[in-house]
C-alpha cells in the first residue's frame, strides 16, 4: 500500500513538475511589448514597429475587459506619442514629422499577411498595433538610430534591417539604444530601360498624279502639232498644269512612320513597361507622373497611376508597395496601323515583385494580358491606349529570418 501511495506521489510530482515548466516556457515565448522593423528601399527608409498593447494596458490605462472605440483611439495615440518620443533618426539626419506616420489596429492573416483589425471590441491580450513612419529618401547605405521605445518592465527590443542585403537583426537595451547599419551594396535603382525610337521613311504622298499629269502633258504636245500656229490659248495652259501636276507629284515628299514588328516590337513594348514599374520605386506623386509621361501618353496619365499602384500596393497594408524586380514578356501579337501612326499589339506579361513589411517578405506575382496602342510622340514611343483583358494575382507571404548581431 505504501509503495502505491509512493508511486502515486511520484506521479503527482512530475505532474506538478511539468504544468510548472510549462507555465514557465508560456511565460519565456510570451511577445515583447514591442518589436521594431527597419526596411531601406531605393527611394523610401520606412521605420516600423509592432506593439503588443497588453504590455501596455497598465501604463496606459487600459480595460483587461477588452478595447472598444474609445479605448482604441486612445491606445492608437498613445502609441504613436510613445514611438516619436523614442525614435531618433541620426543618420540620415530626418525628423520624425517629416516623415508619414501610419498606426491602426492589425491582425495576422496567413495568406494577406498583417491586415486590419476592425473589431468593434478587440480582447486585450490580442491587441496588436502596426505603426509605419516612411520617409521619402534615395540612396541610404548608412543608418544610425537610437530606438528608446521599450514596453514596460522589458529589458531589449529587436530591430530587424532589411534591404537589398541580408536581413540582419539588433539587440537594443535601455543602457545601449544604438541601431547601425550599413549595407553591404548599392542600394540601386533600376536603371531606364532603353526604347527603340520611331523609325520614318520618307514618301511621295501625290505620286499618283504623274500618270495624269503625262496624260495631260500629252494632250497638249498632241494639240500642238494638229493646230500647228493656229494653236488655241488652252493648249498652252494645258502644258503648264501638265508640267506643274508631274512637278508636284515628284518634288512633295513626307515622313511616314514604320511600325515596329518582329524584335522591335518587342524591344518597345517591353521597354515601356519595364520603365512604368520603374517609375513606381519613386515615392513622391509628382515624381511618379515625371517618370511616368516619359513612357505614357498625357490622356492616359491618371488612369494607368491608379491602375498599377492599386496593383502594387499590399492590402491594408498602410502605405507599402511591392518593388517589381522582373517584368517578362511572355507574348505580343503585332496587330495593325491605326490612325496618326498608331500601331495597335496584345501583349501578355508577367511581373515579380516583393516588399518587407513587419518583418514579413510579400512576394507577388501578376500576370497580364493588355491591348496596347502605342502612339509616336516626337520620334518616341508612348503608350496612348491601354485595354486590359485579364489580370491574375498570386501572393505568398513568409516571414523573414534575420541574423542577429
Amino acid at each position: 500500500m505504501g509503495g502505491v501511495c509512493c508511486r502515486v506521489s511520484f506521479k503527482c510530482i512530475r505532474i506538478v513538475l511539468f504544468a510548472l515548466s510549462a507555465g514557465a516556457f508560456v511565460v519565456a515565448e510570451e511577445k515583447p511589448a514591442v518589436r521594431g522593423f527597419v526596411s531601406v528601399e531605393p527611394h523610401e527608409l520606412r521605420v516600423e514597429a509592432l506593439i503588443e498593447v497588453g504590455g501596455f494596458a497598465q501604463a496606459w490605462g487600459l480595460s483587461d475587459a477588452g478595447l472598444e472605440a474609445d479605448e482604441q483611439e486612445k491606445a492608437i495615440s498613445d502609441a504613436i506619442n510613445s514611438l516619436q518620443g523614442g525614435l531618433s533618426l541620426e543618420k540620415p539626419a530626418l525628423k520624425n514629422e517629416d516623415g508619414e506616420l501610419n498606426a491602426r489596429f492589425i491582425r495576422f492573416d496567413a495568406e494577406k499577411g498583417f491586415v486590419d483589425d476592425d473589431r468593434e471590441l478587440i480582447p486585450l491580450e490580442e491587441a496588436l498595433i502596426g505603426m509605419t513612419l516612411a520617409f521619402g529618401i534615395s540612396e541610404v547605405t548608412e543608418l544610425e538610430l537610437d530606438w528608446s521605445f521599450f514596453g514596460p518592465d522589458q529589458k531589449r527590443v529587436a530591430v530587424e534591417v532589411s534591404s537589398n542585403s541580408p536581413t540582419s537583426g539588433r539587440w537594443v537595451k535601455p543602457d545601449s539604444t544604438r541601431v547601425s547599419w550599413e549595407s553591404s551594396g548599392v542600394v540601386g535603382t533600376t536603371p531606364e530601360m532603353p526604347v527603340p525610337s520611331v523609325a520614318m521613311i520618307a514618301y511621295m504622298p501625290v505620286i499618283w498624279l504623274r500618270v495624269p499629269a503625262l496624260i495631260v502633258i500629252g494632250i497638249g504636245v498632241g494639240a500642238m502639232f494638229r493646230f500647228g500656229l493656229k494653236t488655241p490659248a488652252w493648249v498652252p495652259c494645258l502644258l503648264v498644269l501638265g508640267v506643274g501636276a508631274l512637278i508636284v507629284a515628284v518634288k512633295v515628299r513626307s515622313d511616314r512612320v514604320v511600325p515596329p514588328t518582329g524584335e522591335e516590337l518587342e524591344d518597345v513594348v517591353y521597354g515601356l513597361l519595364r520603365n512604368v514599374y520603374r517609375s513606381f520605386e519613386f515615392r513622391d506623386e509628382s515624381v511618379i507622373y515625371d517618370e511616368l509621361d516619359k513612357s505614357v501618353d498625357g490622356d492616359l496619365l491618371e488612369e494607368i497611376y491608379l491602375e498599377i499602384r492599386g496593383s502594387l500596393e499590399l492590402e491594408n497594408a498602410g502605405g507599402p508597395r511591392v518593388r517589381v524586380s522582373e517584368v517578362a514578356l511572355r507574348d505580343i501579337l503585332d496587330e495593325e496601323q491605326g490612325q496618326k501612326g498608331t500601331h495597335w499589339a496584345t501583349a501578355e506579361w508577367v511581373t515579380v515583385g516583393q516588399v518587407t513589411h513587419w518583418g514579413h517578405t510579400h512576394e507577388r506575382t501578376n500576370k497580364y494580358k493588355a491591348r496596347f496602342g502605342l502612339y509616336p510622340v516626337q520620334e518616341e514611343w508612348k503608350i496612348g491606349e491601354l485595354k486590359l483583358l485579364s489580370e491574375e494575382r498570386e501572393q505568398k507571404v513568409s516571414r523573414r529570418n534575420a541574423t542577429s548581431t
